[in-house]
């Protein structure tokens, strides 16, 4: 099972939206695992319910990407996995591994579970509520109709409600889908269209009560005028006026609990199958409890701390909008891998010591091939390392399986936490980003804005690749004559001006200049037609280009012709133009082959070589008056 090294590795599955739980879980994790013993790789999506299908199916992708044969154990941290398919193919995949899995928040009698005890917390919430504060009438903002945690609070509501002979029916349920837009312009109408207030909304997570809070507020109404209580005691509701009465999940004891329970495994230890972990009600302003919890202490260290929390924030949206520029203004794959590791490895360091940018090698031409041609939803089988830094230090990798992760690891030395967030364009999941123990990033939630950031700007990426694509076509195009398909005039001017620069640099490859002009094309237009003419233009051109076959042809007037010999041509240039002119003096002398099949053309050649201190003029004169000299010739000869 898993590596051969000192360490573990454990995977875990978590949502980036549920930051401050996973921060934590995680923290917790942290302070109860021994020093030198696991390395945690956190897998991370950010799928909200609000998204479209296309973005949810490639931002899950990220729980496909690890081969759990490679880990010693795994963790899915349901809590905030929100969708019901999502969990379901999760926990399909964590039963199909071989090793052991531990639930947080879920029940599977193939997992050992650790849960948390939603009921117990809510209902001495909602028991304080009535008891305390007299309340008769509630209303619960509930999440998703589906999500399990959700509906364990709206049960122990229902329960305490019962238990003290109060009526509560399902009108008094309004479904969220933990959309905060959603609950903030409803609420709004109906407060504005004359809502009667419940004696308290009772909500399924603190944002969703800060959101009510607001709505209160700001259609004229006092912040006391009703009570609003929420669940999960997130830092941002301590700090809120006024501060939230939640019930405290206990995830710094849940993710001690799991060191406890991978302990015991990794030593062939017996560990219970199952835990539950109660949480603790929090009374707080909202419920009319003011003096609970030091409240406005805690609230001017917040406000203290605010232009440092700004800072922060300021440096790492930074460093993550210079990321999106190089990669806008990358001009082709190669160019961006440089960019990258230029910037990641040379500039960047506050975004962890260790980092990695994973690349499907296919991104090389993604921007002019057909997006269905790529995989859906799915990782490729290898990945390039674009960018790789361990410790500080820059890493020399190249290609590797996917299912390796990453270019190298750390088998001994410090725990590690390596958080995944893929990267995509539109449905294809072209990637990787792995950011290293920034466990304070999650309640700002840098590492969505890290992915988001490089997402956005593969579009710009692709866009401008495919902008440049056709700018080439069109230059080809402007460039390409009509009639031969050789390159034309302009091709030529634009080829002899980097030519000219080349030569006075003194860094160029010795080469010849061969004219060529076609011989009785009059003839030809007079006695057969235009069309014959072109069509003789054609065959002329055909054997120029056969005789120097690894050089540019170019046609620069009606019957003339340019060739620049180069490299094997150059070489051979004296032969080339020999058999050249043997080629047509046999078919002058074929009685039996039609008019434009008797192919004639004058030519002359000069080398760059010839005479030192040349430039491309002289040495272009030079072929032309060979060339006229050879064309009296071969008049003369006929």
């Amino acid at each position: 099972m898993g590596t051969q090294n000192n360490k573990k590795k454990v995977a875990v599955f978590v949502n980036g939206w549920n930051s401050e739980n996973v921060h934590r879980y995680l923290n917790g994790l942290s302070q109860y695992t021994p020093e030198n013993s696991i390395d945690y790789y956190i897998f991370m999506s950010h799928g909200v319910y609000a998204m479209g299908e296309t973005e949810l199916g490639s931002m899950n992708a990220i729980f496909e990407l690890p081969d759990l044969k490679t880990f010693d154990a795994a963790i899915m941290f349901t809590p905030g996995l929100n969708f019901t398919d999502v969990i379901n193919r999760l926990t399909a995949k964590l039963e199909a591994s071989d090793i052991p899995v531990i639930g947080i928040g879920t029940q599977n009698p193939k997992f050992y579970s650790i849960g948390v005890n939603n009921y117990n917390g809510m209902r001495k919430l909602c028991d304080h509520l009535i008891e305390e504060h007299g309340v008769k009438d509630v209303m619960f903002i509930a999440g998703s109709r589906e999500n399990e945690d959700s509906n364990n609070r709206l049960i122990a509501l229902r329960d305490s409600m019962y238990a003290h002979g109060l009526s509560f029916s399902n009108d008094r349920i309004f479904y969220s889908n933990w959309d905060l837009g959603t609950l903030l312009f409803e609420f709004s109408a109906r407060i504005r269209s004359g809502m009667e207030l419940p004696d308290a909304f009772v909500c399924a997570n603190d944002q969703l009560a800060e959101t009510v809070s607001y709505v209160l507020t700001d259609n004229g109404l006092a912040t006391d005028c009703t009570i609003v209580t929420g669940f999960d005691f997130l830092t941002e509701g301590q700090n809120f006026y006024p501060s939230i009465a939640t019930v405290d999940q206990q995830y710094e004891r849940i993710g001690e609990i799991t060191v406890d329970v991978l302990e015991k495994i990794f030593r062939g230890e017996s560990a219970p199958m199952e835990q539950l972990v109660d949480c603790e009600f929090r009374p707080g302003e909202s419920c009319g409890c003011l003096t609970c919890r030091n409240d406005d202490i805690r609230r001017r260290d917040v406000a203290r701390n605010i232009p440092r929390h700004y800072m922060m924030a300021d440096i790492v949206e930074g460093r993550f909008h210079e990321m999106e520029k190089e990669i806008i203004q990358s001009v082709d794959y190669d160019d961006l891998k440089t960019k990258l590791q230029r910037l990641f490895c040379n500039s960047f360091g506050q975004e962890g010591q260790t980092f990695y940018i994973m690349m499907d090698p296919r991104i090389v031409d993604f921007s002019l091939s057909d997006m269905e041609n790529y995989p859906q939803y799915r990782f490729a089988d290898v990945m390039d390392t674009f960018v790789a830094k361990r410790n500080g230090k820059a890493v020399e990798a190249g290609v590797i399986p996917t299912s390796q992760l990453l270019p190298d690891d750390d088998p001994e030395g410090p725990n590690h936490f390596y958080f995944f967030v893929p990267i995509y364009y539109e449905s294809y999941v072209c990637g990787y980003i792995t950011l290293t123990d920034q466990i304070d990033w999650l309640p700002d939630r840098f590492f969505q804005m890290c992915q988001s950031r490089f997402n956005r700007a593969l579009i710009s990426y692709r866009r401008n690749m495919q902008l440049t694509a056709l700018n080439t076509k069109l230059s080809m195009l402007m460039e390409k004559d009509s009639l031969t398909f050789v390159k034309n005039r302009t091709a030529y001017d634009r080829y002899v001006k980097r030519l000219e620069s080349q030569m006075l640099s003194g860094d160029y490859e010795p080469f010849a200049v061969v004219c060529f002009d076609i011989n009785y094309l009059k003839q030809v237009n007079d006695a057969l037609g235009h069309e014959a003419g072109d069509e003789y233009i054609r065959k002329c051109c055909k054997l120029i280009c056969n005789t120097f076959k690894h050089s540019p042809v170019f046609r620069i007037g009606g019957d003339e012709f340019i060739a620049i010999a180069v490299h094997d041509d150059y070489a051979q240039r004296y032969e080339c133009l020999t058999a050249m002119r043997e080629r047509m003096t046999e078919l002058d002398a074929n009685p039996t082959i039609s008019p434009i099949d008797r192919i004639s053309v004058a030519s002359g050649m000069a080398d760059s070589l010839e005479h030192v201190g040349d430039d491309y003029s002289a040495i272009f004169r030079r072929a032309d008056t060979r060339m006229y000299e050879n064309k009296r010739k071969m008049k003369g000869d006929r």
